[in-house]
């Protein structure tokens, strides 16, 4: 047995947890982020990954994410396309809306003047001009936008698309290499990898604000298998 700063031990479970290749096993009273999203990214790879943990929040995290998995992310995207879309629609209408509105009104600004104002042509005729250039500019101006926005549109959902069927396939893999359990008597950590581990006092989080000393043992196999299975027949 030896002690060691928690910054060596944590950096020491990252680098058995990214050493895995076929099994994985961790058994920590809490997690981060960091090292939660660690053991789902080996799982998602294809290393049976098995999790014990004393904290429901993370046994429901783990378990959730068999079937969530990269839903924020889906979500995002499929609001900025909605988005884009909603923009879309938007500026077709008043591709059409602006020229119905502002050429009528330059007519009828032209007959009150010309008509019934008694202003001479080449004058009264200026509103008709200026309202139809108005919205010839904006037209044009709705036309580049929508041109811009069709070819985003279509990146956008083929992006959508592509991410669906690569999360699906992760979310596959979680589901079939990912086994989470809660045990509330788990107050000790340990990382192993079939090649590898350690057993340790400070759990996985790197959020630990002051460096700590912990003690820090390396493991065996024939180990792992008699904790697993007393922790087991505790939960």
């Amino acid at each position: 047995m030896d002690f060691l700063l928690s910054s060596k031990i944590l950096e020491k479970a990252r680098h058995i947890i990214l050493g895995s290749e076929k099994e994985l096993t961790v058994i920590s009273p809490d997690f981060d982020y960091d090292f939660a999203s660690l053991l789902l990214d080996r799982a998602s790879r294809g290393v049976h990954t098995t999790v014990i943990t004393g904290s429901p929040d993370w046994a429901s995290w783990f378990e959730n994410k068999k079937k969530s998995y990269g839903s924020d992310e889906i979500s995002q995207l499929s609001k900025e396309t909605e988005k884009c879309k909603r923009e879309y629609e938007r500026l077709k209408k008043m591709r059409v809306i602006t020229p119905s509105i502002l050429i009528p009104v330059g007519v009828v600004v032209w007959l009150l003047l010309y008509l019934f104002g008694k202003i001479e042509l080449t004058i009264s005729i200026l509103p008709i001009l200026l309202l139809s250039g108005i919205s010839g500019y904006v037209v044009w101006k709705a036309q580049k936008r929508l041109s811009e926005l069709n070819s985003t549109i279509a990146v956008q959902q083929q992006s959508l698309q592509e991410r669906l069927q690569e999360t699906t396939n992760v979310r596959s893999e979680i589901e079939k290499n990912l086994v989470s359990i809660l045990n509330r008597r788990v107050n000790f950590t340990l990382v192993y990898n079939g090649d590898e581990g350690f057993v340790t006092s400070l759990p996985l989080s790197g959020e630990i604000k002051e460096e700590q000393i912990s003690f820090y043992e390396d493991i065996k196999k024939d180990k792992v298998d008699y904790i697993i299975t007393l922790l087991s027949k505790s939960s």
